[in-house]
């Protein structure tokens, strides 16, 4: 069994190493640090860090993600089933892109420790409860099923004969601008790409050129990307935009 961390906690302060802790005390479990970078509470983040990387990990897997500007609050604690892995999360939307088939809310106080804050559910909660998955408990018995979760305030892809369009998902570390389509479901081509006012219509396999290019990346979406420079500073974008590809 094996559980993996994605916080935005960083690794400066003790947060991740207390929840280390809590894990390693109560389970044999092993334990991997997906990411703790994401930008503070930054929901949407996290979401598609989840969707490019979660197929990757193996059944048996728990996913413990942990960004939750609401904590103390009323929002749920949510355990998803997906694919013979298990991924706790609050319910905020960080699990929009993972396909469900069992929900529950996490209700099951007797799991939490004991006198524990409002403030650090992360080990408090999500913690013992990951623990008590990995030493084989049912999601059944951590609460009530549930059919509804909230996602994230987002737009679908819509692939038409003609035009697709779609948005900025993300941009990482190097300035790349990574969108949302994905490039196997464009029913046409040439094709080009349209972001403001600027049209982008060269597909590359590697990162070369210092004009901006169309490259298929990692997980499988188009990005914008300028070899040696930041896309997304160059054409002034930023997530949330939308493109439009449309027949060349």
């Amino acid at each position: 069994m094996r559980i993996a961390l994605l916080t935005d906690f960083g690794t400066r302060d003790s947060y991740v190493a207390s929840m280390r802790g809590v894990i390693a005390s109560r389970c044999d479990a092993t334990i991997h640090d997906l990411t703790h970078d994401i930008a503070p509470q930054d929901v949407v983040e996290a979401a598609w860090f989840i969707r490019a990387c979660e197929r990757w990990w193996g059944e048996g897997t728990i996913f413990v993600c942990v960004v939750d500007p609401g904590v103390g609050t009323s929002r749920r604690i949510i355990a998803m089933e997906s694919n013979g892995r298990i991924f706790l999360a609050p319910d905020n939307g960080l699990l929009t892109f993972v396909d469900a088939q069992t929900i529950v809310s996490v209700e099951n106080e007797s799991l939490f420790l004991p006198n524990g804050s409002t403030t650090f559910h992360g080990r408090d909660r999500f913690a013992p409860v990951a623990a008590a998955i990995a030493n084989d408990m049912p999601i059944a018995e951590l609460g009530p099923r549930v059919d509804d979760i909230i996602k994230i305030d987002y737009t679908p892809p819509e692939y038409g004969d003609d035009v697709v369009t779609g948005t900025i998902i993300h941009i990482d570390r190097f300035g790349s601008v990574i969108t949302d389509i994905e490039r196997a479901r464009i029913p046409f081509e040439p094709f080009t790409m349209r972001v403001h006012y600027t049209h982008v219509s060269r597909i590359a396999t590697a990162y070369e050129g210092r004009e901006p290019f169309l490259i298929v990346g990692s997980a499988g979406t188009l990005e914008i990307s300028i070899a040696g420079a930041s896309a997304a500073d160059v054409l002034h974008v930023r997530r949330g935009d939308r493109v439009e590809i449309s027949r060349s």
